[in-house]
């Protein structure tokens, strides 16, 4: 899967798309045309920094400045079209069209590049049925693709994005609100550009269905954002101000992984159920080395740590909202010494600061979550034994596969 460390690779990469982008380095633009047919400067190809290989599938350069490229990681000399990513270009400062085109952005019904966006990836969708386009990206102003994300029902993530979210669709802002997970913006608190173009700054101003991210810091910059060296998620400090915007990322991320690995496994299922009463042709392919087994042993693994990582930061803010009302009532005290306990409870209580808003709504926000989560664990395990068991009946059933499995 994509990395978000790649993601953002793509998006400072999708820039030389654009046939005015200067560069003064380099000097090359991006194609989809076949490596035969490459002028010298023309590129298909290109590398991320941890060293990932991708291949340019298509290009687009549209009337409004609009440039997009699909792109998909080069697995063992092919592009591996099941995981297609479409990454659409920011604000290209130089181009005069570019500059109008994100000013009209500012707009509630949001920017013009965002129709072509739609009509890009439908396209697409149209013409590559074997393609499966599991991301979208985008950044600054190219965050529109949160509105093509929840028009397809596809997974978006864009950095410092602003974007007009009351231009998003009645269908896509349903989707969206109910599918948070999906849709990643990461903003720092006090980037001046997200702020006056969006106005959905941190302290609120329109509804973003929880889908920004709030860190700490005032960079607009796509190169300010910092990323785990073994997993390449975007890394947000541990400081006092992003444990909810932390949350939120974690809780995201398991989420998507989840739906996922879910998706996987079912089809897995639906592939080893399909001949009735044997192993086919493809199920064999499937089965060889050991793949089933262990696409179902690693997904369980990998979701149970991730669960727990969780679970274990939902039961740190419970705490941290009791210690709170703690603190709360210990600095109350030391203010308002004549007063009784109940008198002094009664003052916090008008302006706001009660037991239950400081501990019990968090608590029970929380606890909602973990139950959620624990029984997403149910479900995974049930799926997960049901095609294990699956598996070893095909097996049983044919002497040569089970010597190669080993069993």
């Amino acid at each position: 899967m994509i990395t978000e460390e790649e993601l953002r690779d793509l998006n400072n990469e999708v820039y030389r798309v654009d046939s005015n982008y200067k560069d003064t380095q380099t000097k090359f633009k991006y194609t989809d045309k076949k490596m035969e047919d490459l002028k010298k400067s023309e590129r298909n190809e290109f590398k991320t920094k941890n060293g990932q290989n991708f291949k340019v599938l298509s290009i687009k350069n549209g009337t409004h400045s609009f440039q997009a490229m699909a792109v998909a990681p080069i697995v063992k000399g092919q592009p591996d079209v099941s995981q297609v990513t479409v990454v659409a270009a920011g604000t290209y400062p130089s181009d005069e069209n570019d500059l109008k085109a994100a000013a009209k952005g500012l707009a509630p019904n949001g920017s013009p590049q965002a129709d072509e966006a739609l009509e890009y990836i439908g396209t697409l969708l149209e013409t590559h049925p074997d393609w499966t386009i599991t991301q979208l990206t985008g950044y600054s102003q190219s965050a529109y693709m949160l509105k093509v994300g929840a028009h397809f029902q596809i997974a978006t993530t864009v950095f410092s994005g602003w974007f007009q979210y009351g231009s998003l669709t009645k269908a896509e802002a349903n989707f969206m609100e109910e599918n948070p997970h999906l849709f990643l913006n990461y903003r720092q608190k006090n980037d001046d550009v997200t702020k006056w173009n969006d106005f959905n700054s941190h302290w609120g101003n329109s509804d973003d269905f929880g889908t920004i991210i709030w860190v700490e810091g005032k960079s607009h910059a796509l190169d300010s954002w910092s990323f785990d060296e073994k997993t390449g998620q975007l890394k947000i400090p541990e400081k006092s101000g992003n444990l909810e915007g932390y949350m939120r990322q974690q809780g995201a991320q398991i989420m998507r992984h989840y739906t996922a690995q879910v998706t996987r496994l079912t089809q897995l299922k639906s592939r080893l159920t399909a001949s009735g009463g044997g192993l086919s042709v493809n199920e064999r392919i499937y089965l060889e080395d050991q793949q089933a087994l262990l696409a179902v042993d690693t997904g369980r693994t990998a979701f149970q740590n991730a669960m727990t990582n969780v679970m274990n930061i939902y039961q740190r803010a419970i705490q941290e909202a009791e210690e709170l009302w703690q603190n709360t009532l210990k600095e109350a005290y030391s203010q308002t010494a004549i007063l009784s306990d109940g008198e002094m409870r009664e003052c916090l209580a008008t302006a706001g600061a009660t037991q239950q808003k400081i501990v019990g709504e968090p608590t029970e926000f929380f606890q909602e979550k973990i139950n959620q989560i624990r029984m997403m664990a149910e479900k995974f395990q049930q799926l997960a034994q049901e095609i294990k068991q699956k598996i070893q009946e095909l097996v049983q059933r044919d002497r040569a596969l089970a010597r190669q499995l080993g069993t």
